[in-house]
């Protein structure tokens, strides 16, 4: 298949995919069946596409750039869709094994999928504990297939060229995983003392006195489930709207831009953004959940990626389709943190919610708290990634234990080894957070010292940022950092304005 050809297939299925997805999750169909999708565009997840299309990239002379870039971003899609594929069997046994756990809760049989969001809801921390340990006695029970996948998708990137897939991960980010991780250690030990004496004051509020926090209780801190009546999921589109106008962007005007607000039987609770066929059709899910800090957080997260799609340019769509279909989405997911971080603003809660002072303040603390939380637990999702791509087993015991020493100095809740390989993040999506959260915390620095404290309040900060949309995902994160601001996106620089956030120095 020649990448013209290849192209086309592949804008074709990515905007049938998120159009099934958007469905599902709006509540309009059923789970999305992406089975015979699969199958119609088998051709684009072969070891053939990949070698074809690397070698189209290598054979590509070296001043025709944005050709060799959509190549890469080609040639990474094909390799991760043909490791996928190799390890389908595996997977769809995984997925049935997973969806068939059940135990008895509450006098119901509930399935072990619905354990996090029942844990985010429940309030009563002895329950949570109950519930967790009857949840991750059912989710053992997938272990061994857990094991068996990773082996799979190791064994089909080495038959690609690859060490493994950390490896195939660095082929389309050009990210350096070594790099960092090192980064990200120094990161934790940088962020340590603020973030755990915020950690305390929060256990000290919500736990029973004396019980230092548990695996159990990480969804309903997630969740900032006690925040559902002070942010109200109602407010979202105000907001939005509001924030976007201080930038000069009319979100009400965008007709590319479908927001899908409707109360809905099945729909999700979470909002979520799909790119159906950008920058001409984009969809915008506000989620059923009754609302809540991180609702909103998600939402504006949501909302900040579905602005990158709709303003994409329309050229580069059509002739790079992997432009903003990215199989990097790193860059998509800053713009989107951009956003969401407005929520530890005191300054921007109190003129776009109407927020008290001092209530402002104590909400803006909490989402640095929960911002903080997902970066360092990013950074042991990375070093276990990475230890457990080195293993020779994935079994082994004593990736269990590194597993648990990881996560629970870096979060500050207690894990143990029973969760060691559900939390495995097996194509390195911690390091394509960790990316974004750097991404986002430089642009906006870029964009206080050129507009103001206020940025969201600027005209010229939202034509900036339009410009900077208008490349969708063109550009790798770290190369977009050296194109607007001429500098790279560092770890010290997101520690020392996390901590400042924390303790009200950053508003």
């Amino acid at each position: 298949m020649n990448p013209g050809d290849y192209r086309r297939d592949y804008a074709a299925y990515r905007s049938a995919v998120e159009l099934a997805r958007f469905e599902h999750h709006a509540g309009l169909s059923r789970a999305p069946g992406l089975r015979p999708l699969e199958d119609r565009y088998a051709d684009l997840r072969t070891r053939e596409a990949f070698t074809s299309l690397r070698r189209a990239h290598d054979e590509t002379p070296a001043q025709f750039e944005t050709e060799r870039a959509g190549l890469r971003a080609l040639a990474g899609a094909a390799a991760f869709w043909y490791a996928e594929a190799q390890a389908r069997e595996v997977s769809e046994e995984l997925l049935l094994c997973a969806e068939s756990g059940t135990f008895d809760w509450g006098g119901a049989r509930v399935r072990a999928s619905e354990s996090p969001r029942l844990l985010a809801a429940e309030s009563d921390a002895a329950r949570r504990g109950e519930l967790a340990r009857r949840w991750l006695d059912a989710v053992g029970a997938c272990d061994d297939l857990r094991a068996a996948r990773l082996e799979a998708l190791g064994e089909a990137a080495r038959t690609l060229g690859f060490a493994g897939r950390g490896a195939l991960y660095e082929e389309f980010t050009g990210a350096s995983l070594e790099a960092l991780a090192a980064s990200a250690e120094a990161f934790l030990r940088r962020t340590e003392a603020a973030y755990m004496t915020a950690l305390s004051a929060w256990a000290a509020r919500e736990l029973p006195p004396g019980r230092a926090p548990e695996y159990a209780d990480r969804f309903f801190f997630e969740r900032a489930a006690r925040t559902t009546t002070s942010f109200p999921a109602r407010d979202f589109r105000d907001a939005y709207a509001a924030t976007l106008a201080g930038l000069g962007v009319r979100a009400g005007s965008q007709p590319n831009l479908r927001v899908d607000e409707e109360p809905r039987a099945g729909k999700r609770e979470d909002s979520a953004c799909f790119a159906v066929a950008p920058p001409g059709d984009v969809r915008l899910v506000v989620g059923a959940c009754a609302g809540g800090l991180e609702f909103q957080r998600r939402s504006f997260f949501e909302g900040g990626r579905a602005q990158v799609f709709a303003w994409a340019s329309r050229e580069s769509a059509r002739r790079h389709p992997e432009f903003v279909h990215a199989p990097d989405t790193a860059t998509g997911a800053g713009h989107g943190l951009l956003l969401s971080s407005l929520l530890r603003e005191p300054a921007w809660l109190a003129a776009r919610r109407g927020t008290r002072a001092a209530e402002a303040q104590e909400a803006a603390r909490e989402s640095a708290l929960l911002d903080l939380y997902a970066a360092r637990r990013g950074c042991a999702s990375l070093l276990y990634a990475l230890a457990l791509g080195r293993a020779a087993d994935p079994r082994s015991e004593g990736l269990a234990g590194e597993y648990a020493s990881l996560y629970s100095g870096a979060t500050g809740f207690r894990h143990d080894a029973s969760t060691w390989l559900f939390d495995a993040d097996a194509w390195f999506e911690s390091a394509t957070d960790l990316r974004a959260r750097l991404f986002a915390a430089s642009l906006r620095e870029h964009l206080r010292a050129r507009h103001g404290r206020r940025w969201y309040e600027s005209r010229g900060a939202g034509e900036e940022l339009i410009d900077v949309w208008n490349t969708a995902s063109r550009y790798h994160a770290e190369e977009l950092a050296r194109l607007v601001w001429g500098g790279e996106s560092g770890f010290e620089l997101l520690a020392d304005t996390s901590a400042a956030a924390l303790d009200g120095r950053d508003g």
